[in-house]
């Protein structure tokens, strides 16, 4: 009985941790949805930066991002959501470039 017990709780485990996973995934979807300003979608991105008038290199420096990164999220390749939950915050207000670069 209790090494069933404990065979059912290893089987469980991968599954708690996935639903952990998807809490904190839809805990950072909540952040990044903050304040006013919608920064989602290469377009989106793309005129935010353009909005700003900097180059590619300077305006996602100041997320850790190179050039080169910056142009794919832009043209549509999947930004980490780490790099949008601060783009968020940073559209919004709720961070600036001494937070950033500090």
């Amino acid at each position: 009985m209790e090494q069933d017990l404990n065979m059912q709780r290893a089987a469980a485990a991968p599954s708690s941790m996935m639903a952990a996973h998807e809490r904190a995934a839809a805990n950072v979807a909540n952040i990044a949805n903050i304040g006013t300003v919608r920064v989602s979608g290469p377009v989106a991105l793309r005129q935010f930066r353009m909005s700003k008038r900097e180059s590619q290199a300077t305006f996602w420096a100041r997320f850790g991002v190179t050039q080169s990164s910056g142009s794919r999220f832009e043209t549509g390749l999947g930004v980490p959501p780490a790099v949008a939950l601060l783009v968020r915050l940073y559209a919004n207000g709720r961070l600036n470039d001494g937070d950033l670069l500090g």
